[in-house]
């Protein structure tokens, strides 16, 4: 595979992972980020693939913008990680956040939902 086509194999799949992040599907995101650190690593491979003379400026550059948009979506996804990671937090709330904790720990109960506590 030449450096032309390589580069173009790799194009496609950073447009295929930008597509993929606009969705809401979660295994659409989970098949980005798997194609993404394949992306990364075969971008990393690039230099010890070949040799400088192949490397024509419009190539580097290319190469270089690739390596950029790689780098976006990378904390892109990141961030949608995060964001991910709160919603669950939210509709799942961990043991010390939970309002009945305290009666599942066989703790004497007060009678009402640690929510109304906090009204009255």
């Amino acid at each position: 595979m030449t450096l032309q086509e390589m580069l173009d194999s790799l194009d496609a799949v950073v447009q295929t992972v930008s597509t993929s992040l606009q969705s809401s599907d979660a295994s659409a995101l989970e098949q980005s980020s798997t194609r993404l650190r394949d992306a990364m690593v075969a971008v990393s491979q690039l230099v010890k693939r070949f040799a400088p003379e192949d490397w024509t400026p419009a190539l580097l550059d290319r190469a270089q913008h690739l390596n950029a948009e790689i780098t976006l979506m990378r904390d892109q996804l990141a961030r949608l990680n995060v964001l991910n990671q709160r919603r669950a937090q939210a509709l799942v709330p961990s043991a010390d956040d939970s309002t009945y904790e305290s009666s599942l720990r066989g703790a004497s109960q007060t009678g009402r939902a640690r929510i109304y506590h906090a009204a009255s």
